[in-house]
């Protein structure tokens, strides 16, 4: 008889040596990057965001919701990374200009497609390409004709990941968001103390508990939890943008990381249940799987975005990333955030192979720069890389994370409504 603890030895060895790239005799076709924007302004004034702390906030250069200066170099800085992955893949050439840029109707996802295009592609006439009339159904569809919008299933869908008990979700994160208010009260221990709570006008605790339909196609999710999300994303775009903050002790990579938890739950409750990127997000999944079709052999399932272009750049908001990621069973993990979060200039990155036997493949991976590269602008190398998390597709993925295009074609159009 085998002995069970030496068979269970080997069948754990064997689940964790996992080949992640690709091999030497397959060949990189095509490239589609689903990216957020860049580091941006908060979209709350300091005065706003202050009421919830014991110390000012810093104050943005810029108007509120836009690309900072420094968040375009960051953007640039991962372009040109991207640029010298792909020339050493042999997917472009040296001045290659083969890349399709398109971007929602807002300033900071413009930018962030201009910035891009200067680190992936310097030296060539960058044209970003938008929808002739916003809003875009690629990033939008909630607004346009394409989605069929159901706002009550929508929000039983969210309420059935949480047993319709918002409040319940919300005492288990209790911990996480004591956490990050200790952090914005700068208490000594966690949780606060009575007195240390009575600093700022206003409390996490203040926020309501809410879960319900608005009245105007949308659901309405609130919560002390909820309420972390919005504070802690500004957090975190203040301190990507290398702004300081007097007086506050602690403000680090590591400590918003650990505020970023409880931003991530709510961030996936949001816009990661998939009925909600059913509803948001078909529209773009079936325009990405026609692009990755194009030029395949395989006849596209839809409209191609980029033509015959190596590489297509849609450049959108991180809703754009998680409701995708969400409808499609997408999971990832890149070091400085919440699993499954959408980091400032992060992309889904889908990649068309073809290996020596004439099979198309899809590679799917999570790109991002962490907290201290965006902060200091560290140039990426091979040896300073931002943050790549390959990422399995259910039901697709084979061993070496590769799925075959047709398989992953029936995924998509399985997916979407």
């Amino acid at each position: 008889m085998r002995n069970p603890a030496r068979i269970c030895l080997a069948l754990f060895a064997a689940l964790t040596v996992v080949p992640v790239a690709a091999a030497p005799t397959e060949r990189l076709e095509r490239v589609v990057i689903i990216m957020r924007h860049g580091v941006r302004s908060a979209m709350s004034s300091p005065e706003e965001l202050g009421r919830y702390s014991a110390k000012p906030w810093p104050r943005f250069a810029v108007p509120a919701g836009y690309l900072t200066e420094r968040g375009g170099r960051a953007v640039t800085l991962l372009g040109d990374w991207y640029r010298v992955r792909y020339q050493q893949a042999g997917l472009l050439a040296d001045g290659d200009c083969a890349v399709f840029y398109w971007a929602n109707h807002t300033q900071r996802t413009e930018a962030t497609a201009q910035a891009l295009a200067q680190g992936l592609t310097p030296g060539c006439t960058t044209i970003v390409h938008q929808s002739p009339a916003a809003p875009d159904p690629l990033f939008d569809a909630p607004l346009t004709r394409p989605a069929a919008l159901d706002p009550a299933r929508r929000l039983a869908a969210i309420s059935g990941r949480i047993g319709g008990d918002l409040a319940g979700w919300d005492r288990r994160l209790q911990p996480n968001t004591d956490r990050f208010e200790a952090l914005l009260l700068q208490c000594r221990a966690v949780p606060c103390t009575a007195q240390e709570r009575r600093r700022p006008a206003r409390r996490l605790s203040d926020t309501p508990v809410e879960m319900k339909l608005d009245g105007k196609g949308g659901v309405t999710l609130t919560s002390p939890a909820l309420q972390v999300a919005g504070i802690a994303e500004s957090l975190m775009m203040a301190y990507g943008d290398g702004l300081d903050f007097p007086g506050w002790r602690d403000v680090n990579a590591a400590t918003i990381e650990a505020a970023l938890t409880v931003h991530g739950a709510g961030i996936d409750l949001r816009t990661r249940t998939p009925e909600v990127g059913l509803q948001a997000s078909s529209y773009l999944a079936r325009r990405l799987l026609a692009t990755l079709q194009q030029g395949s052999g395989d006849t596209p399932a839809g409209d191609p975005i980029g033509g015959d272009a190596k590489i297509v750049v849609l450049s959108g908001h991180d809703g754009t990333v998680t409701m995708l990621a969400g409808l499609l069973g997408l999971e990832w993990q890149v070091p400085g955030y919440a699993a499954g979060q959408a980091a400032p200039g992060g992309g889904l990155i889908f990649e068309r192979w073809r290996r020596a036997t004439g099979e198309a493949v899809v590679r799917v991976r999570y790109v991002a720069q962490n907290l201290d590269q965006l902060r200091h602008l560290t140039p990426l190398k091979d040896d300073v890389a931002p943050g790549v998390a390959p990422i399995f597709v259910p039901g697709c993925s084979e061993a070496d994370m590769a799925c075959p295009l047709p398989r992953f074609a029936d995924h998509v159009l399985n997916a979407v409504r």
